[in-house]
């Protein structure tokens, strides 16, 4: 399922749960970032809880709008088959990263935008990420010395730092885009200037 909405509520997304059980993919992009029920002014929490406890068999899921830490408690607990999570504007703290991570055995694919996650969560998934088949953040609350310690202590993948400008090697810099895979052929030769292997 595929929505592209300016306003949404929990009772509409609880209605779509009820209804659709057997749904593995489901999208949801609100135009409006940190959009909250348009009725109750609530986050969207209960409404993308509802969809991952009724929703056994979902895969594929991405969504915006005002979510805290308790939606991704409740992917962490519900979501077993989840291979797949795309999240953007999402979150309150790293522990909503540490839920999908440590809950998701299946998810294979994980890209985060515009998310308050940082250096705790990024290398709270340490035990996941030779699982998956990659990583994607950017513009999170990660630096460039969280990386290179992601880079240390997983040798076998590629963490791959994408900048627009040239911040030097501060490890307290911020990183725009982090892009981590796993590959047997190791990094790669050839990369842009604008993208740092670690």
């Amino acid at each position: 399922m595929l929505y592209s909405c300016s306003r949404m509520t929990n009772s509409a997304l609880i209605t779509v749960a009820k209804n659709c059980s057997r749904i593995t993919s489901f999208r949801l992009h609100i135009c409006l970032h940190g959009s909250v029920d348009a009725v109750t002014g609530q986050p969207l929490d209960e409404g993308f809880g509802a969809i991952v406890r009724s929703c056994k068999g979902l895969r594929r899921l991405s969504m915006s709008g005002l979510l805290t830490d308790s939606v991704f408690l409740y992917i962490g607990m519900y979501a077993e088959r989840l291979e797949t999570l795309s999240v953007a504007f999402a979150g309150d703290s790293d522990d909503g990263m540490i839920y999908v991570l440590n809950g998701c055995k299946n998810l294979r694919k994980l890209e985060i935008r515009n998310c308050p996650f940082g250096n705790t969560a990024l290398l709270a998934g340490t035990h996941r990420y030779e699982a998956m088949r990659s990583l994607w953040m950017s513009s999170c609350d990660i630096t460039l010395g969280g990386c290179r310690s992601l880079a240390a202590a997983m040798p076998g993948l590629n963490v791959e730092v994408i900048s627009q400008a040239d911040g030097g090697a501060n490890d307290a810099k911020k990183v725009e885009k982090l892009y981590v895979y796993r590959t047997l052929a190791g990094p790669r030769d050839d990369a842009p200037g604008f993208v740092s292997a670690l």
